[in-house]
């Protein structure tokens, strides 16, 4: 991923995505922002304790960089599902206007321009979706839950039966997350994995530093479902950024627990 720096504002893009022209898309660092103390600074989560004013604030920074209006952004209460809502202009600003609840689903797609979708991050794996052919997007997040449940094939069946996306025309995103380096867990969650994808003992290692633990590569498994799905491996480009191995740079929930803030991933049509 390439590393764009604005006044005091760092944040990722895809080289890959960057190359079409009617998307803009970005993914925060947690630099650049006016909130305070463990929230420091580019806070965007609505629910991190953190004063209302600060979060408007951040996003305005966000969005004056990439172009857009907050008004026109999209959120939801996400709920380490599956569930994918279509975005159109009648849930414009949910998440800032007090009339539109969010709706708890953890993506959603939309070929509608000047809709901004915005999922929120703190080690979960960001999982950005452009049918370049018929100029439609998806914006997914996916922890582990939703990554072993499915969320990446989910997003290309939406995409295919809401706007005739072929898999072979969709560019995907891997946005940084925790990595195999970092993500450590019980064999219960390993067997999860085993039950569901017949490859996932390939994105599966002892860790060599804790018995009985193990470390999975979600990067890895959601690339083999989007290749399973028809996706090309040359349109699926892998961040590679561990967001546990860099605090500084990352709200991380693995090492911050409750007391951290929230990055944000931002994908629109122009």
């Amino acid at each position: 991923m390439k590393l764009n720096i604005d006044g005091n504002f760092k944040y990722y893009t895809f080289e890959s995505l960057e190359k079409i022209d009617f998307i803009g898309h970005c993914f925060t660092s947690r630099h650049g922002g006016v909130s305070t103390g463990y929230l420091e600074s580019l806070n965007l989560g609505f629910s991190r304790g953190d004063e209302p004013e600060n979060v408007d604030k951040n996003f305005d920074i966000v969005c004056n960089t990439l172009g857009v209006k907050k008004e026109n952004c999209v959120t939801l209460k996400q709920v380490h599902s599956t569930k994918i809502i279509t975005a159109d202009e009648s849930i414009k600003g949910m998440g800032f206007r007090k009339d539109i609840n969010r709706i708890e689903a953890d993506a959603f797609v939309t070929n509608k321009k000047g809709i901004v979708l915005v999922t929120f991050h703190a080690d979960c794996v960001p999982l950005f979706f452009v049918d370049t052919e018929n100029k439609a997007i998806g914006m997914a997040h996916s922890g582990w839950r939703g990554t072993a449940d499915g969320m990446a094939a989910a997003m290309v069946d939406r995409m295919k039966d809401e706007f005739g996306t072929k898999p072979e025309n969709i560019k995907a995103g891997i946005g940084p997350s925790i990595g195999i380096c970092c993500f450590q867990v019980d064999k219960p969650v390993v067997d999860i994995f085993m039950e569901k994808y017949k490859f996932a003992d390939k994105y599966i290692v002892n860790d060599k530093l804790c018995e009985g633990k193990y470390k999975i590569d979600l990067w890895g498994i959601n690339k083999e479902i989007l290749l399973e799905k028809g996706v090309k491996a040359d349109n699926i480009e892998i961040g590679g950024i561990c967001t546990k191995c860099h605090p500084e740079t990352f709200y991380s929930h693995r090492v911050m627990g409750e007391k951290r803030g929230t990055m944000g991933a931002f994908l629109f049509l122009k």
